[in-house]
Formats: structure tokens, C-alpha cells, sequence
């Protein structure tokens, strides 16, 4: 006996995904340095050297002296002829004065007065090989040094940062069913 049966066919709904990633971009910008040198300074003061040469000895002893000096010269070689001068007359009164010693003192101050050397009034001096001098005074130089440097002012930049969402498509591709059937073909009958 063949006997009707129920038959369920059952289908499930599937579902279709589409997706799209996410698209993430950071970009960072570079620090900028900002740098700023300040360079050293050299500072240099000098004094020149000086050389000094003083030769009015040496032009005095070759007789070339300055009017101031040479009429000094003059001067003091006068006072020293006039008081040897002196000196002698006072002798000669003195050698007149002593007639007690007996001679002819007159005629021996003539004669002694006539052939006897004058003295010179002297304008020239004794030659020497230190009369010229010489002085130097050498230069000095002074330095002064500021020294230099550098500075950083760094200035940094955030991230840029882009972000694109995802996408997700959902579709239906099978709906869902639900099937009875019956199989058999005695479906009146009394069992």
C-alpha cells in the first residue's frame, strides 16, 4: 500500500555582500628648523710701535747744535775765559804787589801777555758713539672675541590624517521558501 506522505522542501533566504575597504591616507608635513646663526665677532685694536731717535748730542758735537744750545755754549765758555781771565790779573796784582822779591815784574806780565795762547770760546763738543737715541716702543694689539651661536626654534605640524568610510551592499540573491508537497496518490482512502 502505497502511502501518501507530506513532503516540505524548505529553502533559506541567502544574502550577497559588497564591500568596499576603507581608504586611509596620513600624511605628515616636515618640521620646519627655523634656524638662526648668529656669527662670532673678532675685534682687534692695535697701537702702532713708535721709534724714537733723538741725535741733537751728536749734532752738538759736530757743532751744529740749535741757536738756544750754541748760544749757551757760548755763554758758559765766555764765563769760564772771563774767570780764568780774572784769576790771572789777580795773579799778576798779586806778583806786582811783592816788590820785596826784587825783579822787573812789568816787563815779564808784558812778555807773558803777548806770547801766550788765548783761550777759544768752544762750540763744538767731544764726538761720542752714544750721543744718538734711540727709543722704541713697540705696538700692543688687543684682541676680543664675542663668540657666535646658533638657535633652534623647531616648529613641528600635526598629521594630516583622511579617512574614507567602507561601503557594504547587502542584496537579496535567494529569497526564502517554504514548499509542501504531497507524495502519493491515495489520499481518500481509509486505512
Amino acid at each position: 500500500m502505497n502511502i501518501p506522505r507530506i513532503q516540505i522542501q524548505q529553502g533559506y533566504s541567502q544574502i550577497g555582500l559588497q564591500t568596499t575597504k576603507g581608504q586611509q591616507s596620513i600624511e605628515q608635513p616636515r618640521p620646519s628648523l627655523n634656524m638662526n646663526q648668529q656669527p662670532g665677532v673678532l675685534k682687534m685694536d692695535r697701537t702702532m710701535p713708535s721709534l724714537m731717535i733723538d741725535s741733537r748730542k751728536a749734532w752738538s758735537a759736530l757743532g751744529k747744535a740749535r741757536i738756544e744750545e750754541m748760544t749757551d755754549r757760548i755763554a758758559q765758555s765766555s764765563l769760564q775765559i772771563s774767570m780764568q781771565n780774572i784769576a790771572e790779573i789777580a795773579r799778576d796784582g798779586d806778583r806786582m804787589m811783592a816788590i820785596q822779591q826784587g825783579g822787573n815784574v812789568f816787563a815779564e806780565i808784558a812778555r807773558d801777555n803777548v806770547f801766550k795762547d788765548r783761550p777759544r770760546v768752544e762750540v763744538t763738543g767731544e764726538p761720542g758713539y752714544d750721543h744718538v737715541d734711540i727709543t722704541f716702543i713697540p705696538g700692543q694689539v688687543n684682541t676680543t672675541y664675542i663668540p657666535g651661536g646658533v638657535t633652534f626654534n623647531p616648529e613641528t605640524h600635526k598629521p594630516v590624517m583622511d579617512y574614507q568610510l567602507g561601503k557594504v551592499n547587502t542584496y537579496l540573491t535567494q529569497k526564502n521558501y517554504m514548499n509542501i508537497s504531497v507524495i502519493g496518490n491515495q489520499l481518500d482512502s481509509v486505512v
